[in-house]
């Protein structure tokens, strides 16, 4: 089934088929709201997701940031949307209003080569990453 996840009635209407959405499930936004322009409110989209879900589920997040180069990523927003495609990176702050105010696990908000390396040592690359991620308890 196709449908835009914008509408979370219909999607979480399909994934009921397959999931019982009265125990806790994993709900990821995985690199798709920085596709989401703010006038559809992205952290209220994110909101009507979580009305839905059962207690102890989680909220998995990643969102392209323009914090590190707000110049290379205004550039490629608007490249983006030269060829018809919708591209918003956002700051942290803008990003960790998406998780509604739900507690986030260790690490928190963090860049996603942050987010509990392997081994527990970042990537001397590990600065370069341009989008920030995080996981949210319900």
């Amino acid at each position: 089934m196709l449908a835009d996840l914008r509408d979370p009635d219909t999607v979480l209407r399909a994934a009921s088929e397959w999931l019982d959405l009265d125990k806790p499930v994993g709900l990821m936004f995985v690199a798709c709201l920085h596709h989401i322009r703010d006038h559809d409110d992205p952290a209220g989209i994110v909101s009507r997701y979580l009305e839905k879900m059962a207690p102890g589920s989680y909220l998995v997040l990643s969102h392209c940031t323009s914090d590190m180069d707000p110049e290379r990523m205004h550039t490629a927003s608007v490249l983006a949307e030269q060829v018809g495609l919708t591209f918003v990176p956002r700051g942290r702050d803008e990003i960790l209003k998406l998780f509604n105010g739900k507690p986030l696990i260790d690490p928190g908000l963090v860049l996603v080569s942050y987010w509990r390396p392997d081994h527990g040592e970042v990537s001397h690359n590990a600065d370069r990453a341009m989008a920030y991620g995080g996981v949210a308890t319900l």
